[in-house]
């Protein structure tokens, strides 16, 4: 699925300025999970590198000198697509299957249980949503830029629709009201499973949220109604309501 092209909120937005809503929840329906750190393990982009047989070492230098300041987002998918100079749409492609999932069959069991759709909120490109979506079942997937191919099929750019971490986070919620609209439903029909910081937007849309935190120690355990150690826990929360 393509990005919405509407405007993302302000990131006033984002915070609530009233008390969420009292009362049962509405009826379950759709789950929606962000990747990285939610379903993987481990960051896809480094791996994304490692399987490629391009360079590891560099590549984290890039992500430091990124979170650093001292690589811009601007510069930073610049800085990658030299690094996989060369790369070829299949082999990106296969790439993406090498990302090692937790294990999710808990989650994809319920969600069948539920006959509810699944769908996928990455910061990470398009079209590693899609392939992780194929690879789970997942019916929607939303990211947050584009490869580019030129037409050899050989990798030219990235297109980023953010980058820095507010950007992320309201251009998430953007596609989380999208999606709402789209299956007609209201946010608090919608569960939402995230880890990171740019989570912390969804967590705020709705009042069906689970936080995973393997190690039980994350800053943003406040800012979603659950937390769970993994996806097997998490699955629990699709007909548990968040604590009064």
């Amino acid at each position: 699925m393509n990005n919405p092209n509407t405007p993302a909120p302000a990131a006033d937005s984002l915070r609530p300025t009233v008390p969420p809503p009292a009362g049962p929840l509405p009826p379950l329906g759709a789950v929606v999970c962000d990747i990285d750190g939610t379903l993987t393990t481990t960051s896809s982009a480094l791996t994304v590198t490692k399987a490629l047989g391009t360079s590891a070492a560099e590549h984290a230098r890039l992500y430091r000198a990124f979170k650093a300041g001292t690589l811009t987002g601007d510069e930073l998918p610049r800085a990658l697509c030299a690094l996989w100079a060369g790369v070829r749409r299949e082999d990106l492609e296969a790439a993406f299957a090498t990302v090692p999932l937790r294990d999710i069959d808990h989650l994809t069991a319920a969600v069948r249980e539920h006959n509810v759709p699944l769908a996928l909120i990455s910061s990470s490109v398009t079209e590693y949503a899609k392939a992780t979506a194929a690879r789970i079942g997942a019916r929607f997937a939303y990211g947050a830029g584009r490869v580019v191919y030129d037409n050899h099929g050989y990798m030219t750019g990235l297109d980023l629709d953010a980058t820095d971490p507010a950007a992320l986070t309201e251009l998430k919620v953007t596609q989380f009201h999208h999606l709402a609209r789209a299956l007609h439903l209201e946010p608090d029909q919608i569960l939402v499973l995230g880890n990171g910081p740019n989570d912390t937007g969804l967590f705020a849309a709705t009042r069906r949220s689970v936080l995973i935190d393997p190690l039980g120690n994350s800053p943003h355990r406040h800012q979603a109604a659950h937390t769970a150690p993994d996806l097997q826990h998490a699955a629990s929360y699709l007909t548990k309501a968040p604590p009064t």
